[in-house]
């Protein structure tokens, strides 16, 4: 005897606006059972959506299906209507085969239909499609009253991170600035402007001050400081062939729209950061520039009173390492490194001739290409001319002057798209690389006689990454290329030993001069293979 089990299934929406109830359902279904004679075998309660068939008991109930053995003779499964089986009519067709598959029949007791029938589908057709109709036309109803609430300004959904959702008297739902999240992230817009941290700083700033309140995760933090929603403005996205496009919010901006648009400039990088300058003394010119070489953080320093009333200089790290030198060899090693580093008499000179011969030679055919494109385009104009005069004088017919029309436009286009493409070489850029050179000549004198803000100045030009001390002499990761270059033309100048590379950027071993002067310490450059 072919046995039954049960299936009732209501949603939350459904009970509210229907009455369904799913004791009402479960008595329908035993009463029938009880009249036809059938045992009943289980029953799957469902509180769930029916869009799908990914419902928790329907598929227990599947699993069940699959471990149940012999079931020659069959079982139904019994539902009160086909909109409890399924809202979705291709589902509801994949899911009936999937029944016949283990013997399984499926049976709507108050729409009864004889499958083994041919015109009976029909009707399953109708009652299947008419739950999705229902559903697709509810969703459709909800989209658009939705994105008419939009275009009146008013934002829908769950409040974002600063708002709160509230209910005027009317029963309209609105958002208002949260009393706790909406400062902290005031002041976040503000910090971001201010450009006195990074972003990530920022967040982890705003963190503290929240001490574990709000919703201030990392993924709501950079959704938040990209929507425009806190400026007072709320994006309608394109529908159909409406373009998408901004309204004014009825609810209360956090911030101005000037300072949002300041805020996007920075983090698209369109404005410059500006990093905060590290205040430092006279004595500790390098403070902020220093890495420490057991923790890699960036040594501080400070000044240590001694017992006579002196004060003695130190840069030291602020970890457990301890790592702490003595300011004064520290600056001193720089000085004579650098005054190393400094071009000797005549370098300059001699990099400017070699630097303009070359550019002027790498220039040369760039100059030449520019000729022969000018060329063609006067020749191309020429020919237009000419072509227009014969045929105002009726020497050209129309469709002829059209044609060489079009030919010749379309390629003196084609010939000036490729003479923008070419920049126009000129002397400034000598001139540019001369004066700068010069500096370059003197930067030993010049950051030895200068105050701290030059120093400071020459040392974060030259050295692009950090620097670090081993107790003798300095040694960084990457040297300013530029200053690279003559730096490594200024060793070849000083001699050659042979097995011997003198190039500063060469990594396989110190650079030592090997004039007649005495050996002075020097950097040496570290670097990974990359």
């Amino acid at each position: 005897m072919r046995k039954a089990d049960l299936y009732i299934r209501v949603s939350t929406d459904e009970q509210a606006d229907k009455g369904y109830s799913q004791r009402d359902q479960e008595d329908r279904l035993r009463k029938y059972c009880e009249i036809k004679g059938i045992p009943v075998r289980d029953v799957y309660i469902e509180d769930h959506s029916a869009k799908s068939f990914k419902r928790p008991e329907w598929q227990k109930y599947l699993s069940n299906l699959r471990k149940t053995k012999n079931n020659k003779a069959g079982s139904i499964i019994l539902f009160t209507k086909w909109d409890r089986f399924s809202r979705n009519a291709g589902d509801a067709y994949q899911m009936i085969n999937q029944l016949r598959t283990h013997g399984v029949e499926p049976v709507a007791i108050e729409q009864p239909l004889d499958l083994t029938i041919p015109e009976n589908k029909i009707m399953l057709a109708f009652y299947l499609a008419s739950p999705e109709v229902e559903n697709d036309r509810r969703a459709l109803n909800v989209f658009h009253g939705m994105r008419r609430a939009k275009k009146e300004g008013r934002y829908m959904g769950t409040a974002p991170l600063g708002y709160v959702n509230k209910i005027t008297e009317g029963k309209k739902k609105f958002i208002a600035p949260h009393d706790f999240e909406a400062p902290l992230l005031k002041w976040a817009f503000e910090q971001i402007v201010a450009n006195n941290f990074n972003t990530e700083q920022i967040w982890k700033m705003v963190r503290e001050k929240a001490d574990g309140k709000g919703r201030f995760s990392k993924n709501n933090f950079w959704v938040a400081v990209r929507n425009p929603l806190y400026c007072g403005k709320i994006f309608i996205p394109p529908y159909k062939e409406e373009k998408g496009y901004f309204v004014k919010g009825q609810h209360e901006p956090l911030i101005s729209e000037k300072t949002f648009a300041d805020v996007q400039d920075i983090l698209d990088g369109r404005k410059r950061v500006v990093k905060p300058k590290i205040v430092a003394m006279d004595n500790l010119p390098l403070r902020g520039f220093l890495k420490c070489p057991k923790c890699d953080r960036m040594l501080t320093g400070s000044a240590s009173k001694g017992k006579m009333g002196n004060y003695y200089y130190y840069y030291h790290c602020s970890s457990a390492c301890g790592t702490r030198f003595k300011a004064e060899p520290a600056n001193e090693a720089f000085l004579k490194q650098l005054r190393y580093m400094s071009p000797k008499e005549g370098m300059v000179d001699v990099f400017i001739e070699a630097f303009i011969k070359d550019f002027n030679n790498k220039t040369k055919a760039q100059n030449t290409e520019r000729a022969n494109i000018i060329g063609e385009i006067d020749a191309l104009n020429k020919r237009y001319q000419n072509a227009l005069l014969k045929n105002a004088d009726g020497e050209m017919a129309d469709d002829d002057f059209q044609e060489v029309k079009k030919l010749t436009k379309g390629k003196i286009e084609v010939l000036e798209r490729r003479l923008n493409d070419l920049a126009v070489v000129g002397t400034e850029i000598k001139d540019l690389v001369a004066s700068t050179l010069k500096k370059v000549a003197n930067i030993d004198r010049r950051y030895e006689n200068g105050d701290i803000e030059e120093k400071r100045v020459i040392v974060s030009s030259m050295f692009p990454d950090f620097l670090e001390f081993d107790g003798t002499r300095h040694r960084t990761p990457r040297l300013n290329s530029a200053i690279a270059l003559i730096y490594q033309n200024n060793s070849k100048l000083q001699g050659k030993k042979n097995g011997t590379s003198l190039s500063f950027l060469d990594l396989s071993q110190e650079v030592i001069p090997l004039g007649l002067e005495p050996r002075a310490p020097t950097l040496k450059v570290l670097c990974s293979t990359n």
